[in-house]
């Protein structure tokens, strides 16, 4: 078990060295399109799940099928950059949060013209 404190430090700095691996080291086309936007480490520091999104929601399939053929390469280097004694395990999933908010949005704008257009009436 792990003090919440450094479980978030710890999930910060995963975040925040995939981000970089992804930009730095393109083992493939898609890496430079996927932002990691979160990571969520299990209490014993073993698993992680990492959410990213992408840039282009039709290549969501790819990018799910590269990031689990280059776990093991993610790893090595998340391990040579983190100074932890057991690197978490890395489990991705696509974080369909961005495109729930788009689509709020755009029910909000359409609700906001919907209502002017009323009132101009």
């Amino acid at each position: 078990m792990v003090d919440k404190n450094r479980k978030k430090r710890i999930e910060e700095q995963i975040q925040r060295e995939l981000g970089k691996i992804l930009l730095s080291h393109p083992k493939h086309p898609l890496f430079i399109k996927i932002t990691i936007t979160a990571v969520d480490v299990s209490p014993d520091l073993a698993n992680s799940k990492v959410f990213f999104t992408i840039f282009d929601s039709k290549d969501v399939k790819e990018a799910i099928d590269v990031l689990k053929n280059e776990t093991g390469f993610l790893r090595k280097s998340l391990a040579h950059n983190l100074n932890l004694r057991l690197t978490p395990k890395l489990n991705f999933v696509y974080d369909e949060s961005t495109i729930k908010a788009q689509k709020l949005s755009a029910l909000i704008d359409n609700a906001i013209a919907e209502d002017e257009k009323r009132n101009n009436e």
